[in-house]
């Protein structure tokens, strides 16, 4: 953790200064005129009525709110403050009343929100997790059992106590804290308020907001109070009283003075502090519990920070279940079910043939549902990319044409770039124009559809001849190469974690225990031994026909890659936050248009690998191809297998998952012979028993 250290009190002067500050909402004047010094290692405590300006008066300084006329100089220059992250750069944090928190992270990533640390262009987990311990530590938060706790598993002071240390985790300056003790007890009060005292002394300047006015007399070292946008007053605690600050607050002048010769009231106030504070664990927790109580609830939250064997684990994970965090559970319970019901109905559904036949049935589902996901974790929808796929197998299509001679991957290239310039043009017309992505994705279902037509012209088909691309869905790897392949990745995965998960256990980090890590790598092992010995065993009727699809390693390399992107990449962590609380990654300074535009791209990149898979397998692209029954099937396939259409929660696994679920529907159904419409009636079915597990699980952890 970074030292708080700053000059001498008492040989500094002003670290902020404002003068003739203006802010103005439309018709209403928020702020008038105002001038103020906040000196460094003094804490200045803003007083006021509801509607007095103070919050718009720090969120001015935090960058939030620009003023529209006067000036800001900090350390004696002028500065002009566009967004939180330029304050942020100067050493100003805030904590808002709101505490601007991502429920859906957990604390490391909620300290590091917008400031994480890489390691060859990866997120550095270990390093932050180690800051972050130990900035909780010195700041004596002892009651979060795991700063790998989700932050929405949190009480109030525990809240409040992880977005003061988010305040102090840099070299911050000038600490902003607004209504730091509401809804706090008594107990967690002293805390927060130690704290405030704890940074003066050591030079930081602080900025608090309160109504309650014991503890603004408790802590603070100035007054400053507003009313109706102006500020009536600035004076040290020392010449003013509560009824005075009253007066002022309500009529903006005051008569009274508080009696020189009286003898001051004895004071609360914590003594300097230099080093960490005292331990609070009782103060910040909610309930007094004993050691067993403890450590079952922090089982509760998370096996992977505290089992310690495998049957902790095991019950822990279960607890997780009861609560509301049932992960991929229901939609293997879901498939494995589907699968036992076709196989009664029909005894050639489970045979090798008609298993692999339904993977390459459910690639392209499969692929667009992972395109899906990047914006239903934002919270918005994508209704386009059926057919933005159709326009990428299109271009590819005709490219690849003996008339115009392109190679295939050139083809391929071309076909993918344009699916990408599309979901660029969504998403800068949803993020800077403010459009709803279900408007501007609905035209661009219609609009794309128009495109694909005029491209394919009177004709109405496109055969493809290159035999690259059509082995894309229907060419298989040897069987000796495929168990290479499959041994080659297993023993990666296995190496990775095996030596990931013993160095945090070293190092003291979160880990699972050795048994969990053990029996996650035997279960990879097993899935690939039997997807290679299905895909290897003869399933040709004239000839043999053996080996795994091609299509399955696209599936793959696509699943790789995403997982990567999104839950090890700074645009991952972004994409999740804003999905989490918009609000608070802004507070953060992400750049919000600029992660909803690249994720409104990627997922129509992705859509186009899947409308090429989807050419690849027909041989040819037609007037036929039905893109509104597509993405619909994506949506359903990315909720289905358990990504939230609430936002902020959700992988890319679940889209594999999903349309794994959407084909073995299909295919079941079809070889029973039914209609599609009967098709549409059971995948609806499934689609609203996915978002009705979604939602009760939603309410069961806010009741968690």
């Amino acid at each position: 953790m970074s030292e708080l250290l700053g000059p001498d009190p008492a040989d500094a002067g002003p670290l902020l200064r404002l003068e003739g500050i203006d802010k103005n909402f439309g018709p209403v004047q928020a702020l008038v005129d105002i001038n103020l010094e906040v000196p460094t290692g003094k804490v200045t405590a803003l007083a006021g009525d509801n509607g007095a300006g103070k919050s718009v008066l720090i969120k001015c300084v935090a960058g939030i709110h620009t003023p529209d006329d006067g000036q800001l100089f900090w350390e004696n220059k002028p500065v002009r403050l566009n967004s939180p992250h330029e304050a942020a750069a100067l050493g100003i944090e805030t904590v808002y009343q709101d505490l601007a928190l991502c429920d859906n992270l957990d604390i490391v990533q909620n300290l590091f929100l917008g400031r994480e640390r890489l390691r060859r262009f990866l997120l550095d987990e270990e390093s932050m997790e180690i800051t972050a311990r130990e900035t909780l530590a010195s700041l004596a938060v002892t009651t979060v059992r795991s700063i790998r706790q989700p932050v929405a598993s949190l009480s109030g002071g525990q809240r409040q106590s992880v977005s003061i240390a988010k305040s102090v985790l840099w070299n911050s300056k000038l600490v902003i804290m607004d209504e730091p003790t509401a809804a706090l007890g008594v107990a967690q009060t002293e805390v927060v308020l130690h704290l405030i005292r704890q940074l003066a002394d050591r030079g930081v300047a602080v900025i608090v907001i309160s109504h309650n006015m014991n503890d603004v007399f408790e802590v603070a070292d100035r007054i400053a109070v507003l009313r109706l946008g102006q500020l009536v007053a600035v004076r040290p605690v020392t010449e003013m009283d509560r009824q005075i600050v009253v007066d002022l607050m309500t009529t903006g002048f005051s008569d009274r003075a508080r009696p020189e010769l009286a003898p001051s009231p004895p004071s609360n106030r914590p003594p300097s502090v230099k080093g960490p504070l005292p331990s609070t664990a009782a103060a910040l927790q909610d309930e007094p519990t004993t050691a067993a109580a403890e450590r079952k609830a922090a089982l509760a939250l998370n096996p992977d920070i505290t089992a310690t064997s495998l049957p902790e684990y095991f019950r822990a994970a279960l607890a997780r279940v009861r609560g509301g965090e049932s992960g991929v559970l229901p939609v293997l319970a879901g498939l494995l079910l589907i699968s036992v019901l076709f196989q009664s109905l029909n005894p050639n559904f489970l045979t090798p043939g008609n298993m692999v036949n339904l993977l390459i049935q459910g690639s392209v589902f499969m692929l667009l549902a992972m395109g899906q996901v990047f914006v239903l974790l934002l919270g918005e929808i994508d209704l386009s990319i059926g057919y933005v796929g159709g326009v990428g197998g299109v271009i590819m299509a005709e490219l690849v044409q003996e008339t115009t001679g392109w190679p295939w991957w050139a083809a391929i290239a071309v076909g993918l770039l344009s699916c990408a310039g599309i979901g660029l043009l969504h998403g800068t017309i949803i993020t800077r124009l403010g459009l709803p992505s279900f408007v501007v994705t609905l035209g661009g279902q219609l609009g794309w559809l128009g495109v694909m037509l005029i491209i394919l012209g009177s004709g109405g088909v496109v055969p493809i001849n290159d035999n690259v691309i059509n082995n894309i869905a229907s060419g298989n790897l040897s069987p000796v190469t495929s168990w290479i392949l499959m041994l080659v990745v297993v023993g990666a995965f296995s190496t990775w974690t095996w030596l990931r998960d013993a160095r945090r256990r070293n190092t003291g980090l979160v880990a699972p225990p050795a048994s969990v890590s053990a029996l996650k790598i035997a279960a990879v092992l097993a899935a690939g031994v039997a997807i290679v010995w299905l895909c290897n065993t003869d399933r040709g009727t004239l000839v043999e026909i053996s080996g795994v699809p091609w299509v399955l390693l696209v599936v793959l390399g696509v699943l790789a890659a995403w997982t990567l992107l999104l839950g090890r990449t700074r645009f991952g962590r972004y994409v999740y936050a804003i999905g989490g609380n918009a609000e608070a990654a802004r507070r953060g300074g992400v750049n919000l248009a600029r992660i909803r535009t690249l994720a409104f791209m990627l997922a129509s990149f992705t859509a186009g690998i899947g409308g090429i898979v989807y050419a690849s397998r027909l041989r040819s692209v037609s007037t036929s191809y039905d893109g509104g029954t597509l993405v619909l099937y994506a949506v359903a396939a990315a909720v289905i297998g358990g990504t939230s259409l609430f936002g902020g929660r959700g992988k890319v696994l679940h889209g594999v998952l999903g349309g794994l679920v959407i084909a073995t529907i299909d295919n079941g159904m079809g070889l029973q012979g039914y209609s599609a419409p009967a098709k549409y009636v059971v995948t609806a079915l499934v689609l609203v028993a996915a978002v009705t597990i979604d939602a009760v699980a939603r309410r069961g952890r806010s009741r968690t």
